[in-house]
């Protein structure tokens, strides 16, 4: 059936992934109909399971219609800005554009920025381009993605080798790598932080991760922190507030919540969104 499928049908680049095909589809079908609807698309493939690990890899991508392209490697343009992503090996969702755009409305001239769980680098490279931010620090685990950012920064520099200077990407642990970053020197960290598999891992990981990166922010501060809460949460997220605020405390610090909202409005899983919580801390 042509009609029962699910997901984006426009990007990332040259490809259309569907997070979901239900029932008995017809998988020829519905990759046939998404080319012939847009000539942009090339390849139209079709996510089996969730994202696997501490790398946030897919599972499995299932080639649907298009070549069989070994490595799935596509180039992605998001507001003038090309992102190189290699959908088999790294975490990549387009529908987050406009909430970098939001990030990079923020960045105020000569910042010192810092991006944890950076993935291919949307996030740096958007900022580098679009502001005069003066550093930006990518932290990353996972090396497939470290290479895309570094292909992405060669597109960059091409245009402009100024803006691409300005980024410099680790391929490490953030719990580890962030302990050799000049502390309390950064005005910004965004930390899109990855989902344990069960809820006590990921109050431990929420926990580790919070208290790895809230020394790097100087007084006065600001970190973006991308959760994830169900519906009935909003708008307080008061669970995840509530562990900012603790960690907080046992840093010895304050901090003031600006901000909360849904990252986007696509929910990651039934009643489940990302959010994002914008905090000062002093």
């Amino acid at each position: 059936k042509v009609e029962a499928r699910k997901g984006p049908r426009l990007g990332p680049g040259d490809v259309a992934v569907l997070s979901t095909l239900l029932g008995d589809a017809d998988k020829a079908a519905i990759g046939a109909e998404i080319l012939k609807e847009n000539g942009k698309i090339r390849v139209v493939a079709a996510r089996c399971g969730a994202l696997q690990g501490a790398l946030r890899a897919p599972n499995f991508l299932e080639i649907l219609a298009g070549p069989d392209r070994k490595p799935l490697m596509t180039t992605h343009t998001e507001f003038g800005v090309r992102c190189v992503v290699n959908l088999e090996a790294a975490f990549f969702n387009p529908r987050m554009g406009p909430e970098r755009q939001r990030i990079c409305g923020q960045v105020q001239a000569d910042e010192e920025v810092c991006v944890l769980f950076a993935g291919c680098c949307p996030e740096a490279l958007q900022i580098a381009a679009k502001t005069e931010a003066r550093h930006i620090v990518a932290i990353e685990l996972n090396a497939e993605a470290v290479q895309c950012a570094g292909r992405s920064l060669e597109l960059l520099g091409k245009r402009s080798p100024e803006r691409a200077a300005r980024v410099s990407v680790l391929q490490g642990d953030v719990r580890t790598s962030a302990r050799d970053l000049p502390q309390g020197s950064f005005h910004r960290v965004l930390a899109p932080r990855p989902k344990g598999k069960r809820d006590e891992e990921d109050g431990q990981l929420v926990d580790e991760f919070l208290d790895c990166l809230l020394p790097l922010l100087r007084p006065g501060g600001i970190c973006h922190w991308y959760d994830f809460v169900a519906d009935w949460e909003f708008p307080t997220c008061e669970r995840s507030t509530s562990r900012i605020s603790q960690a907080v405390a046992r840093s010895g610090r304050t901090c003031t919540v600006i901000r909360c909202a849904a990252a986007n409005n696509k929910p990651v899983a039934e009643r489940q969104y990302r959010t994002v919580i914008d905090f000062a801390v002093s």
